[in-house]
Parts: C-alpha cells; structure tokens; sequence
C-alpha cells in the first residue's frame, strides 16, 4: 500500500495572486517641453507665416529712391487627426487569475488594476507621439517629422567630416554641430541638440573619458548643457537606432495641435449596450520648422 500525497495529475504551483500587475517598462521622452506647442487647430493643413525685411543702407543723398522690401513667406505644417480605440469584454477575464479581484456580481463595468492598465495606454500614446514629432505619423506621415524636414536638402547646415557617434568623436562632433548653428540665433537661450538615447548616452562617456563632466545635473529629459556652449542636449525615443542628429532653437519648432489636454487625456467607459468596456483616446497633431537654414544636421539616417 502507498502512502503519503499523489499529486501527479496537478501542475506545478505558480502564484499569480500575490503580486499587483505591473506595466511594462516604455521609454518616453518629452520633445515637446522644449518646443512651441500651440493650440486650437484642426486637422489639415496650417502655415507659419514669417516676415523678413531687407533694408539696405547707402549714402544720404536728396530724393526718396526705395530699395529696401518685407518680405512674408509662409511654412506649411500638416495636422493629422489621431485614435487609438480599444474594446475589452470583462468577463474573458473571469477564467484566468484575474477573476480573482473582479466583483462577485455578472457585471462587466469594473477593470482589475484599471490605473495600471491607464498608465501603460498613457505611456505608449506620450511615445507614439514623441515618434510623430521625429518621423511623421507612420508611413503615411514621410516628409511631415523633424527628421524629413531639417535636412540639407531643406537648408539645415551640416558640418564638414559629420559621421556616427563614438567615444573617441562624440564631443567634437557634437561641437561641430553646435558651430553650424546660423549665427543669427547662437545667443539664443532656447537651442536644443536632439539625438538617439544612444547617442546621447556616448556623449556623456565622452565627456567623462575627456574629464568634460562637471555639467548640470540630469533633470527630467534635459540631459546637459554642452561644455563652452549654450546648447542643450536632449534625447528622443523617436531617434531609436539612428545616428541623426539637429541642433537649433527649440522655439522655431512648431508642435501644433487641436487641445493640448488631448494630447494625453484619454477615458474608459461602459458600454450596456454591448455590454462591453471601450477605450478611446483622439487627438490632433502636427510639427513644422518656421526656418530650416537657422538648424543644423549631420544628416545621417
């Protein structure tokens, strides 16, 4: 005769109930602090319109012969009107661990860990954003982000020798940059130099490899001040795995959009009539560059 416990026929003990969810980590960065963020647009297209005034000098003489001028030009932003919509039916939860902190009742308007849930959606549409401010809304958006617009191409200054980042460049090409700044706006306390968290990253090894890391302490997204300059460096979550780099007055940039409160406000509701949870989330959103020649690049992808 056996004696004792026979617990073949069980699976092995996992404890899913003592633990809260948690929410995957997301890398989120917040481009849009440090530029012009306007409100108060529709979707399509909006212009910056600029003006310029020539007004040449020469020696006094009688008579009135004009040769000075304004000139107004016009930038182009595109908006684009954005969802995100989600439906969860509550009650597929109810054979899985997660039954166990719903309600007792067959109601389906209660979500386990709502908040959690919340902040992950939150997190995912602040970086989808950060990514439409540097490559345009998917493929749909080519040519609209930062990356597409400051460009030689486009008047953006790049400096001679501009490659990838290392260790061993990373400051001087960083200063290279900085220096083909136009001149117009070096004194300037809004420049910004924006690169991959990579990027960004080699430069600070850079700076401590070159005993250059007696900066300002880190602070949010703000990373540094570049030694000798006045510049900022930030990184995007847009620039993941690239080796693009600009540099210029944050405030020439701008970020246009229908309510800034939608840009990360979004609401669970219940739906009796289908007796179904809904997400929802919408809002507007757009980026421009009043003048490209002030920027500049390294141009690489």
């Amino acid at each position: 005769m056996a004696f004792g416990f026979n617990i073949a026929a069980l699976p092995a003990y996992t404890d899913q109930l003592s633990l809260d969810l948690i929410s995957k980590a997301v890398l989120k960065t917040d481009l849009l602090d440090f530029v012009d963020l306007r409100s108060g647009f529709t979707s399509g297209t909006v212009s910056i319109n600029l003006v310029d005034a020539d007004l040449p000098v020469s020696a006094l003489a009688c008579g009135f012969t004009p040769d000075g001028e304004v000139t107004y030009t016009q930038v182009n932003v595109v908006i684009d009107s954005l969802q995100s919509k989600t439906t969860m039916c509550v009650e597929d939860l109810r054979s899985v661990y997660q039954s166990a902190f719903m309600n007792a009742g067959t109601g389906n308007d209660f979500i386990p860990f709502e908040e959690v849930i919340s902040e992950s959606y939150a997190d995912k549409l602040r970086k989808y954003n950060e990514g439409l401010l540097i490559n345009g809304p998917g493929a749909a958006g080519a040519g609209t982000g930062l990356k597409a617009q400051i460009t030689a191409a486009n008047g953006a200054t790049v400096p001679a020798g501009a490659v990838a980042w290392t260790v061993a460049n990373a400051v001087t090409q960083a200063l290279d940059i900085y220096d083909a700044i136009d001149e117009a706006v070096k004194d300037r306390d809004d420049l910004i130099m924006v690169c991959s968290p990579a990027a960004y990253r080699t430069l600070v090894r850079a700076l401590v490899a070159q005993n250059l890391y007696h900066y300002e302490s880190v602070v949010g997204n703000e990373i540094l001040i570049l030694p000798g300059t006045n510049i900022r460096v930030i990184y995007s979550s847009g620039l993941v795995g690239s080796d693009y780099v600009f540099a210029g007055p944050g405030k020439m940039i701008l970020a246009a959009t229908g309510l800034t409160d939608e840009l990360d406000s979004f609401r669970f509701f219940y739906d009796e009539s289908a007796d179904i949870m809904k997400f929802r989330a919408a809002w507007r959103l757009g980026v421009g560059v009043g003048q490209v020649n002030l920027f500049a690049t390294n141009g690489l992808a």
